[in-house]
C-alpha cells in the first residue's frame, strides 16, 4: 500500500513539474526591444499608437507557440492596470502576435515606468510567464528667456496713419534656452518647431535630436529678425510608448515688457 500511494505522488509531481511555468524576466530595461535567450516568446517590442494605450509585437520562437492572457502592472507599486488583448499581425504571420491594452492610462500613469506579464505556451505545452518592461513618459526641464534687441518701435502717428495707437514692436528678439531631456529609453528622439516660416535650434543650433536616453541642449542669445508678438517654440519628444509635447510661448506687451504668458505639456 506504501509503495503504491508513494508511487502515485511521485507521477503526480512528475506531471506537475511537466506543466510548472518558467518565469522569463526583462533583462535589457526599458528599451522598446527586450530579447529573450529561452521560452516561447523571442522577443517583444513596444510599439504604442498613443501614450494612453499600450501597444507591443510578439515574436514567438517557433510557429504554433501563444500568449492566452496577460496584465499590465506598475513597476515600483504592483498596482495592476488591467487585462490586455490579443491579436494576428496578418497573413504570413504566423510566428507573430500583437497585444494592445486600451485601459486608458491617466496622466500620472504615464510617468511611471510600467510592466507587460504575459502568459505564454510553447507546441509542447511548456508553460512560461514572460515580462516586458517599458518606460515612462519622458520628462523635458526647460528654463527660457526672450529680450527685445535694439529700439522699440511704435506706428507712426504722423498723418493719416491708419495704425496710429496699434501695438509696438522689436524687430529682432534675443532667446535663450536651456534644455534638460530624460527620455526614459534609449529608443526615444525629439523634435522642435516654432513660429511659420523659423527654423527652431534649441537642440544645440538644430531643430531634431538622433535617438538618445538623458541629454541636456543648450542655445544662447540666438537672434531672430522676429517682430511679431508671440514667439512660439514647442518641444516633442517621440517615445516607443507615446509622444510628451511641451509648448511655451513668450509675449511682447510692451517696450521691456516681454513675459512668459504659456508653458503647458501634453501626453499624446
Amino acid at each position: 500500500m506504501k509503495l503504491k500511494l508513494l508511487a502515485a505522488l511521485t507521477s503526480g509531481l512528475l506531471a506537475t513539474s511537466a506543466f510548472a511555468q518558467t518565469v522569463v524576466q526583462d533583462l535589457d530595461g526599458y528599451n522598446r526591444t527586450t530579447v529573450y535567450a529561452n521560452g516561447a516568446v523571442d522577443r517583444i517590442v513596444t510599439d504604442s499608437l498613443s501614450a494612453r494605450s499600450y501597444e507591443a509585437w510578439i515574436y514567438f520562437r517557433e510557429s504554433g507557440s501563444e500568449c492566452t492572457t496577460g496584465t499590465i502592472f506598475d513597476e515600483l507599486t504592483g498596482q495592476t492596470y488591467g487585462s490586455v488583448k490579443f491579436g494576428t499581425a496578418g497573413p504570413g504571420a504566423a510566428r507573430v502576435d500583437t497585444v494592445h491594452f486600451n485601459g486608458g492610462f491617466s496622466d500620472e500613469q504615464v510617468k511611471r515606468n510600467r510592466v507587460l506579464a504575459l502568459n505564454c505556451q510553447n507546441i509542447e505545452g511548456e508553460q512560461f510567464k514572460v515580462y516586458h518592461k517599458f518606460s515612462a513618459l519622458p520628462v523635458i526641464t526647460w528654463d527660457t528667456n526672450l529680450v527685445g534687441v535694439g529700439e522699440y518701435k511704435m506706428p507712426d502717428c504722423t498723418g493719416a496713419s491708419s495704425h496710429c495707437g496699434g501695438r509696438g514692436w522689436y524687430e529682432q528678439v534675443s532667446y535663450t534656452s536651456s534644455l534638460h531631456i530624460d527620455n526614459k529609453n534609449e529608443d526615444t528622439y525629439c523634435t522642435a518647431t516654432m513660429n511659420d516660416g523659423f527654423t527652431s535650434r534649441v537642440f544645440n543650433g538644430y531643430d531634431s535630436t538622433p535617438l538618445f536616453h538623458t541629454n541636456h541642449y543648450g542655445l544662447e542669445n540666438a537672434v531672430y529678425d522676429y517682430s511679431g508678438p508671440a514667439f512660439r517654440q514647442v518641444v516633442t519628444c517621440h517615445s516607443p510608448v507615446g509622444q510628451i509635447q511641451r509648448t511655451q510661448v513668450w509675449v511682447v506687451s510692451g517696450e521691456n515688457d516681454i513675459n512668459l504668458e504659456v508653458d503647458y505639456t501634453v501626453y499624446k
